[in-house]
């Protein structure tokens, strides 16, 4: 039996009647017969199998297959799928007694949990379990789920599922996933159904390599409604049943599925530059000066306030109406307009932001090391916008060697009500040799500095092409500045003597650790939403309200502060007869004791036995006070002039006290681990966490522990 030939038409033209007549009735003529009966009946047993293959699932038509190519907008035409839901909500009575001409697939039933009453039937694996509306299997190696995508028109389902492509675009190369290798195939047309796969390479949060094999079918139902299930596989927990039942679902749909199989390479999209806007979306117009960045717009989601926005023309592009997002060569750019709300400073939106990214880098130790977090900076040619990066090493792919991250956040006020919120992740993992050149022209267009947290370019190959349409000695490209009406004379902020910087970086830790500038006076320009968040944080921390309340706090930070406090607990252990013992006995003796949970004691005692009087916690009082006197003019509380009087009072006295920026800090920190009750046995301890910003600001470019401890403090205002 030739392959091209339907098993039907051999059926047709076999002579059974040559067979039957040619039969020796008196030599086991009986037995003959039956097994010609048993093999006719066998053989249409067969044609009724391979009829129900031959209709296969879905609304496919037959040759479906699956490659890597670029994805493809597509046309919803007028069809019978825009139709009002009818009886065929439900399968055939019938249907479940169908015997399954599959192994490892079949129909089950799946409801419609937003639309009571409507149920579909699709081919899935026979062990899924299915129960509110959804189905799902994790066995050999697979995990598939199934629901019902049954809300509105057939063509709104299928914008839905490309914009679910889109979403995986964007995720994939986000610091939370951080793939490599990443293709797909586009969406694809099987009949009326859609499907698209999605392959990439990454490591998991324990630092073990995997790849990434998606299969993602909106399979249509002839009401208008669609089933959308996904399969993922993972190759690690494949076993023999794995790609048998991935043969079933591609002879079920009648598609290619070879690529989901483990073990099965891709190419990656290589057509990175390869920009279209997507029908109905905004489109990046090209913008003179810039090989790469293009220009468009978004606003907020009532309208009320619209930004233009600068962003790579990429494949991987998105542009709607609220939001936006680029990746080209390493390199992800997202964007959208956000509110600032009442009593919500725009630092307070940075620093957590910040704050999660730091934490989530920070903990993930079995990846991630050398984390680092800047200081919030201003954006040049902005009045009040505001940058910062979280920066660290990753490990790669099958790989030991750890290549630099970068997590920049730039925020750029629009008006009082709104600003743009940016974010740029740079995964070097992804390097080649145009990323620089993108990061370039981002640094051009934004006039922020994303280099230099990740080590500086590695001087990338642009093409001639390339490189001719950002030299000649053109105009200065176009900024987000000039766009968006900044002042270009904003660069930085004015210098201060190096008396004042002096007083500021007795409390730079404090200040790195909320995000601020170190070399600004409380770490802040004067603005309402920083005068706010300051009074916020002098209320609920100090109970400060006024001048008199100010004062009266600063001074008994002055006088008595928390090495008072520790003095006192010294003389309690004294006077129990604990302070003098040895350690393994006071031990025992302070457990007994009703003072055992309050950690302070311990620290008293240690300080003690070290040789230490509570005054060397001194620092941890005074360097407070010089935050509170900068916080004061902030507030109107004090003059400039008196709040950097008292400040070269207080300091004069810290410098007596201590020989160096180091010895002072470890008396600030002595005194925060006091104050907090922190045993600091763990590294997530606040204070060694307050530790490590006092020493990521010593390790960097600008470091304020590059000025002279031993300086002489003079009035220079």
């Amino acid at each position: 039996m030739s392959d091209s030939q339907p098993l039907g038409s051999l059926l047709a033209g076999m002579n059974t009647e040559a067979f039957v007549s040619g039969i020796n009735w008196k030599n086991g003529g009986m037995a003959e017969m039956g097994r010609i009966c048993r093999t006719r009946i066998i053989l249409l047993v067969l044609v009724m199998v391979l009829s129900v293959m031959s209709a296969g699932c879905g609304t496919q038509p037959s040759g479906a297959s699956a490659s890597f190519k670029k994805k493809t907008n597509m046309s919803n035409k007028d069809s019978a799928l825009d139709t009002e839901p009818s009886e065929d909500f439900k399968g055939s009575a019938d249907s479940k007694d169908e015997e399954s001409p599959f192994v490892y697939l079949e129909k089950k039933e799946i409801e419609d949990i937003n639309e009571p009453g409507a149920v579909y039937e699709i081919y899935m694996p026979k062990d899924a379990e299915v129960t509110s509306g959804f189905a799902s299997l994790n066995q050999h190696g697979i995990s598939y789920s199934a629901d019902v995508y049954g809300y509105g028109e057939a063509a709104e389902r299928y914008a839905s599922f490309e914009d679910h492509l889109t979403l995986k675009q964007k995720y994939a190369h986000e610091a939370d996933s951080d793939y490599i290798d990443v293709a797909d195939t586009g969406i694809i047309e099987n009949g009326e159904d859609r499907y698209f796969i999605f392959t990439g390479r990454g490591v998991d949060y324990d630092g073990v390599s995997f790849e990434l094999r998606q299969l993602y079918y909106l399979e249509m139902q002839p009401s208008g409604a669609g089933i959308l299930w996904n399969a993922i596989v993972y190759e690690d927990y494949a076993d023999e049943d794995t790609e048998p039942l991935i043969d079933e679902l591609a002879a079920c749909h009648g598609i290619n599925l070879d690529l989901i199989k483990p073990g099965s390479s891709w190419e990656v999209n290589m057509d990175q530059d390869t920009y279209q806007a997507r029908e109905g979306d905004k489109a990046l117009e090209d913008v003179e000066g810039y090989a790469y960045m293009g220009l468009t717009s978004i606003s907020d989601y009532y309208r009320e306030a619209h930004c233009s926005l600068m962003l790579p023309k990429a494949r991987i592009a998105d542009i709607d109406r609220t939001s936006a997002y680029s990746f080209l060569h390493g390199v992800l750019i997202s964007a959208d307009v956000s509110e600032i709300y009442s009593g919500n400073a725009l630092v307070t939106e940075m620093k957590s932001s910040a704050d999660i990214k730091y934490e989530t880098a920070l903990h993930n130790t079995q990846t991630i090391r050398n984390v680092q977090r800047s200081a919030m900076l201003p954006v040049p040619g902005f009045e009040n916008a505001l940058q910062m990066a979280i920066s660290y090493e990753k490990k790669g792919y099958q790989s030991e060697e750890y290549l630099p991250r970068v997590e920049a956040l730039c925020y750029i006020p629009i008006d009082d009500t709104f600003y743009l919120a940016l974010e740029i992740f740079l995964s070097y993992e992804q390097w080649d040799p145009s990323t620089d050149a993108v990061i370039a022209e981002l640094e051009t267009a934004y006039g922020i500095d994303l280099f230099k947290y990740c080590g500086g370019p590695k001087e990338p190959e642009v093409s001639d092409s390339k490189q001719e349409s950002t030299d000649a000695g053109k105009a200065a490209p176009i900024t987000m500045a000039m766009l968006m009406g900044g002042n270009e004379g904003t660069s930085a902020p004015p210098s201060l003597p190096d008396t004042v910087l002096w007083f500021n970086a007795t409390y730079a830790p404090l200040t790195y650790s909320n995000g601020f500038n170190w070399r600004l006076v409380g770490g802040l320009k004067i603005t309402e939403e920083n005068k706010e968040l300051t009074d916020w944080g002098l209320q609920n921390s100090w109970n400060i309200t006024d001048r008199e309340s100010a004062l009266e706090a600063a001074e008994r930070l002055k006088q008595q502060g928390h090495r008072q406090t520790c003095q006192e607990y010294m003389d309690e252990l004294k006077e129990m007869g604990l302070l003098d013992l040895e350690e393994k006995e006071f031990r025992k003796k302070f457990l007994q004791t009703k003072l055992s949970s309050d950690y302070r004691y311990v620290i008293a005692y240690n300080m003690y036995q070290e040789g230490l009087d509570a005054d060397y916690m001194a620092a941890w009082d005074l360097c407070r006070v010089n935050q509170l006197y900068a916080d004061f003019y902030i507030l109107g509380y004090m003059t400039y002039e008196e709040a950097m009087d008292a400040s070269l009072e207080n300091s004069l006295v810290l410098q007596k006290l201590y020989s160096s920026w180091e010895e002072m800090v470890d008396g600030y920190m002595l005194g925060f681990q006091f104050w907090s009750r922190d045993s600091a046995s763990k590294e997530d301890s606040p204070t060694k966490e307050r530790y490590r910003y006092y020493e990521m600001l010593k390790g960097s470019d600008d470091s304020p522990y590059e000025l002279d401890w031993n300086m002489e403090l003079t009035k220079s205002w």
